[in-house]
This record gives C-alpha cells, structure tokens and sequence, in this order.
C-alpha cells in the first residue's frame, strides 16, 4: 500500500492525486476527447459545488467524480482483441467482471468514458499497459478515466451493480477513498 497524501492508505497500482479534475497530473489530457471527458466531469463536480450541501462534509470527496479525479489514471482506447468476445450492450458492468474473470491477466476498471460527445459512468477492463478492453462497445470510447478496483471491490452478483454506482459500494469509497 502507499500513503496517499492525507495518510490514507492506497493500492499500490493505484495513483493517488488530490487535485481537482481539470488539473489531472501527471497523467494530463493528451487528446481532445479526454480535454471533453474532463471539461464534462468539471461542469458535474462545479454543479456539485453549488448545491453546497453537509451531507457529505468531512468525507474525502464529494462525488464519484471528485473520487475518479483523485485516483484514476487515463486508458488508451483500443479495439476489442480477438480473443475477447463482445458481450451484450447495457451491462458493462457484468461484461467487464465476467471477462476479467474469463482473462484473469486483465484488471477490472471503472470510471467514466467518452463516447458519442457524452461522459458516462462504465466498466471495462485494462491490460498491464493500460490500455482498454471493452467487451460491451463494438466502437470503443475515444476517452476513459478510471480506477483499476482491486478484488474485494468487484460487482457481486445478482444484481452486478457498478461499484461507483452502488450506494453500499460508493459511500464508503466517497467517506475513505480508496
């Protein structure tokens, strides 16, 4: 585990930053989907700001927003291997944790991505590299910001539930980091 800079205990394959999304570092946007993916997921966490609610004072972050910001890494979109079957469309969740355990050499991965101008929360998986195995899109995203959640974060079944979706899964996250 490393120390993240407010003591808190992190994965080790996981890069602690405690900045807000639009100053991502060092892993900065390096295309302009990923500038739109940050300028989308900077106007969610402004928004955010303006309600200016307690419910979440004295948490580590506000938001699943604010939480990817901190710990996610860019991913390098790539076409689907031909080793890795597509699965059905709308459960990117389900697909990204069946193909992971189909492949155990791929790391489940959520966070949020870009696809058709729109930043959605999804799943998907990552090779050692980073870059992004996405059985659910034929067309992959142009941009993916996103943690590599380690084993004991998994969605479990029956409902397969996103992790960062989840109300039981995300407010300990949002309450602790990770």
């Amino acid at each position: 585990m490393l120390k993240a800079g407010d003591g808190g205990d992190v994965p080790a394959d996981v890069t602690a930053l405690r900045v807000p999304v639009g100053a991502l570092a060092p892993a900065l946007p390096a295309s302009l989907a990923e500038q739109a993916l940050v300028d989308l997921l900077d106007a969610h966490t402004a928004l955010e700001s303006l309600l200016d609610h307690d419910g979440t004072a004295g948490w580590s972050h506000r938001s699943v927003y604010e939480l990817v910001a901190a710990y996610g890494p860019w991913f390098t979109p790539a076409a689907l291997p031909a080793q890795i079957r597509p699965l059905p469309e709308r459960q990117c969740f389900t697909n990204a944790a069946a193909t992971e355990r189909e492949h155990p050499h791929l790391l489940y991965t959520e966070g949020f991505a870009l696809t058709a101008g729109n930043a959605v929360l999804h799943a998907w998986c990552t090779d050692t590299v980073g870059h992004v195995i996405d059985p659910t899109w034929l067309d992959p995203g142009s941009a993916y910001l996103g943690i590599r959640l380690p084993p004991n974060l998994r969605p479990r079944a029956p409902r397969n539930w996103g992790v960062l979706e989840a109300p039981h899964s995300l407010y300990p996250l949002l309450r602790n980091g990770l």
